[in-house]
């Protein structure tokens, strides 16, 4: 991404959420980014960071902060989010890095849940490099550019969550800033490329993973980020025409 959208990207991510006026728009910026990388292929030093009790109580305070008035999806994704901590201080960075390639980059005869949002909308090759482009384009419309060099497709999850994050970044630079328009026009991207994009990869990659490796701590995390994402799209409410803010909870 270019300069500019890093340098947004990287002051979301900072300060304290919790005495921030804007601290909603912050924490959903803060959690986006929470998922991006721990669903990202995992590091030695991501491991230890995740492992830690403040990181955990950090997540769980933010997340039932933002879903507390829906008590149903909260229940759900605090349940699955304290099962994926648990899961992960009981396991070694080997076996960690393992349950991930198990799930989303090498398994045979059948890969469970690769990561590419075209996967499990276009029916066929051709209309897959129809899909990607699409969600490029509308990357580009919203200032976002994939950088020459970037190693993957703009379809998967981990870019998919990044440019959420942007999003809800710049939802709270609208409400600094007093301006019912952009954060009007914010919102309804957000919402369309919940729609479009996000909501249909959270949900499919939830039930893949469940009904493949339940056991797989990443089952667990794609659970909490369908909750999440849920609930994000039912508080945007019907700023754009979708049946995705109707799905029912899936266990």
């Amino acid at each position: 991404m270019n300069a500019l959208t890093q340098a947004e990207l990287d002051a979301a991510a900072m300060g304290d959420l919790t005495s921030h006026p804007c601290s909603v728009a912050l924490a959903r910026a803060r959690l986006y980014h929470f998922l991006e990388l721990a669903l990202a292929h995992p590091g030695e030093d991501g491991f230890d960071y995740f492992r830690q009790e403040s990181t955990e109580q950090e997540y769980l305070d933010i997340y039932a902060g933002l879903l507390e008035q829906d008590a149903e999806l909260s229940a759900t994704g605090l349940a699955a989010a304290s099962a994926f901590f648990a899961r992960l201080k009981e396991l070694s960075f080997q076996d960690v890095e393992a349950a991930h390639i198990a799930l989303f980059s090498a398994n045979y005869p059948r890969l469970p849940c690769p990561p590419y949002g075209s996967l499990y909308t276009a029916p066929d090759s051709e209309k897959r490099l129809a899909a990607m482009l699409e969600i490029k384009e509308f990357y580009q419309q919203n200032g976002v550019d994939i950088a020459d060099t970037f190693d993957d497709l703009p379809d998967h999850l981990c870019v998919e969550l990044e440019f959420s994050h942007l999003l809800c970044f710049r939802e709270n630079a609208a409400v600094t800033n007093d301006d019912a328009d952009i954060f009007a026009g914010v919102q309804h991207v957000q919402a369309e490329f919940l729609d479009k994009f996000l909501l249909p990869l959270g949900n499919s990659l939830a039930d893949h993973a469940a009904a493949a490796m339940p056991d797989n701590l990443y089952a667990d995390l794609l659970a909490t980020l369908r909750c999440f994402l849920l609930q994000h799209r039912r508080e945007l409410g019907t700023s754009v025409e979708s049946s995705s803010q109707d799905q029912e909870i899936q266990s």
